[in-house]
């Protein structure tokens, strides 16, 4: 009983891992996403005043 304990150990610290990094990854992407759209308004904010 306590091998299959230690054995699982390990999966679930992978599991963990993997979980925290997708979660990163996911937030990362939707923080880029949300500079690029603030970017693009502000261009085009610039670019209608310049006009």
């Amino acid at each position: 009983m306590l091998q299959k304990a230690r054995a699982a150990f390990p999966l679930a610290k992978v599991r963990q891992r993997a979980f925290e990094g997708a979660f990163f990854s996911v937030a990362m992407i939707a923080m880029a996403g949300w500079v690029y759209f603030i970017a693009l308004l502000l261009v085009r904010f610039f670019l209608w005043f310049l006009s």
